[in-house]
């Protein structure tokens, strides 16, 4: 079995959802992560951490680079991220592949997905900033080094202080290049659902696939996540997903103490319940008025953040 390994840092208070990503984290053996961050993270047999602080890390990845790199903030981080098998060199030796991830999200069976077929046959697995995977070689590891025209180029992503999304599709950045030059190497399969931000849909709208978004919720069991959803029969649909990014949702309480069987709905995280088209249409009624008020009072903060600054 190829050996994983996936980079977090994080810096600053952990989310609500942490828990939910750490149970499902742990039940996957297979994967290790590693955790580069100031808060108090328990290890774990695959949880690893590094204990620094950001500056210490600003610092540490200065030695990388002969030109001085800008890091106003830890959010700047998501562009590093193509050079982490650079930067943490040290820490992947003896993994056949690296990735970075984020942790607003939850895991499914990620080996389900993630054969040694398909890791035999891809460099570059998804090359999304929510979870994306590089084999670890010279030339992967310093691929975010090479000058392409048409497309960003790192010195200067690394020197300027707003995030350029180098690390994604779509903004000409790293996955843009992988799939212009090398196409036959990365595996896009979007198996993910990357759910709509709050300010745009309230209930759960699975970016990539409209088709599962009919009464979306999703139901973690058995260290399987599962998208349930209602198909253009009305009939209820049950299927794996590889994982769920819940960007921006913030106001998604927690109403279960059960890490291992639950129900992710679009304001709340509760206890198992069976699943009815009863359920279904009570648990994803219309939320427009939510949506509105949510998007007002976010206006109204970031008007008052600017007054006070």
């Amino acid at each position: 079995m190829k050996k994983i390994i996936i980079i977090i840092p994080y810096f600053g208070k952990l989310p609500k959802i942490y828990a939910f990503w750490r149970q499902s984290a742990l039940n996957n053996p297979g994967i290790d992560f590693l955790f580069v961050a100031d808060s108090h993270i328990e290890q774990a047999e695959n949880i690893k951490v590094l204990n620094i602080t950001f500056e210490q890390l600003k610092n540490y990845m200065q030695k990388f680079f002969d030109f001085t790199i800008t890091l106003p903030s830890p959010y700047k981080l998501c562009d590093f991220r193509p050079a982490y098998g650079d930067i943490f060199g040290d820490y992947i030796k003896g993994y056949d592949f690296w990735g970075w991830g984020d942790i607003d999200l939850i895991y499914g069976d990620l080996r389900y997905f993630f054969t040694d077929e398909i890791l035999s046959m891809y460099d570059v697995i998804s090359g999304w900033g929510h979870l994306t995977l590089y084999r670890n070689n010279d030339f992967c590891n310093k691929f975010y080094r090479k000058k392409v025209e048409g497309y960003k180029y790192f010195k200067d992503v690394y020197t300027n202080p707003k995030n350029q999304v180098f690390d994604e599709y779509l903004h000409d950045g790293m996955s843009d290049r992988w799939e212009k030059l090398y196409p036959d190497r990365i595996w896009n399969s979007k198996l993910f659902d990357d759910i709509r931000v709050p300010r745009l849909a309230m209930n759960f709208i699975s970016e990539f696939h409209p088709e599962y978004s009919e009464n979306l919720i999703f139901e973690y069991s058995e260290s399987k996540l599962y998208r349930i959803y209602r198909d253009c029969n009305g009939e209820i649909c049950r299927e794996q997903t590889l994982y769920a990014h819940f960007q921006q949702r913030k106001f998604l309480k927690i109403s279960t103490c059960n890490l291992e069987h639950y129900l992710i709905v679009p304001n709340r995280i509760i206890d198992y319940q069976k699943v009815t088209i009863d359920n279904l249409k009570m648990w994803t009624r219309s939320q427009e008025l939510k949506r509105r008020l949510y998007n007002l009072k976010n206006r109204i903060n970031h008007r008052l953040n600017i007054i006070f600054k």
